[in-house]
């Protein structure tokens, strides 16, 4: 699958962040948190969800391939191939960020919608990744888990 890493724009600055009271409306599915370990060449991670019955099989099993297309490219290869990469792309620094060097960057495929939060020095962790579901993918799954009430006065066609 191909898809293309594009530096996030500031008023996305929100969507990389948790926020219970908004992943329903925002169709967030979960995010994951990792770092590179203290010789910056490990990856560990942790997924945390928020909204499982987003998180489909065919969910799972794009963000298996994002997430190891990430690790090959070099986004999130270790942490020196994140910081280039983030250095490369000065315009992603995510505005209002804890530190100036956290870096926005998001991945849309047909489907979902990946916003990834990467802050390329140790003794902190160095990428989060939100998913969202697309709008109009939150829109059919709305409408699919709606049952269809008819009147009782209309005749069955």
């Amino acid at each position: 699958m191909a898809f293309t890493i594009n530096a996030a724009v500031p008023e996305e600055a929100s969507l990389f962040y948790s926020n219970a009271e908004k992943d329903q409306e925002l169709g967030c599915i979960g995010h994951l948190r990792g770092d590179f370990g203290s010789g910056g060449r490990e990856f560990w991670s942790t997924w945390w969800e928020h909204q499982g019955d987003l998180k489909t099989q065919a969910f799972k099993d794009e963000f298996d391939v994002i997430v190891n297309s990430l690790r090959k490219q070099g986004l999130l290869k270790d942490r020196g191939s994140m910081a280039v990469f983030c250095h490369a792309h000065p315009e992603a620094r995510i505005p209002g960020a804890w530190h100036p060097d956290v870096y926005g960057f998001r991945v849309d495929t047909g489907r979902h919608r990946y916003y990834i939060r990467c802050f390329p020095h140790g003794g902190d962790y160095n990428v989060y990744i939100y998913c969202y579901i697309n709008e109009k993918e939150r829109l059919s799954e709305q409408t699919q888990s709606k049952p269809i009430h008819k009147k009782k006065h209309e005749p069955e066609r």
